[in-house]
């Protein structure tokens, strides 16, 4: 685990102490979780607005891909593909016209 230093905005670090004080941790596991907790939100947004793909969220995240899709609807989030990418999908691995028999 690598070491950062910064400076803690005053809301911030009342936030930090807030969860230390309810779960009982340590102001640094806090910190880490209120971190994951933001990465993984901004994660989902990009998914949710078509920015990235499920995989390319599932690698970032370092989740498996139903460990996101659990998060994702967790979220609220039910998917990002629209019924035209799903025809126009479809389209293109199944032709309107058969070829003849």
């Amino acid at each position: 685990m690598r070491v950062k230093s910064m400076r803690i905005p005053e809301d911030i670090d009342r936030a930090i102490e807030y969860i230390s004080k309810t779960e009982k941790i340590e102001k640094a596991q806090s910190l880490r979780k209120l971190a994951r907790i933001g990465f993984e939100y901004y994660v989902v947004k990009a998914y949710k607005d078509g920015r990235i793909t499920l995989r390319e969220a599932s690698d970032l995240l370092r989740l498996t891909l139903s460990e996101t899709i659990d998060l994702l609807a967790d979220m609220g989030v039910k998917g990002n593909i629209r019924a035209e990418d799903v025809f126009t999908s479809l389209n293109t691995f199944s032709p309107l016209t058969h070829p003849p028999s």
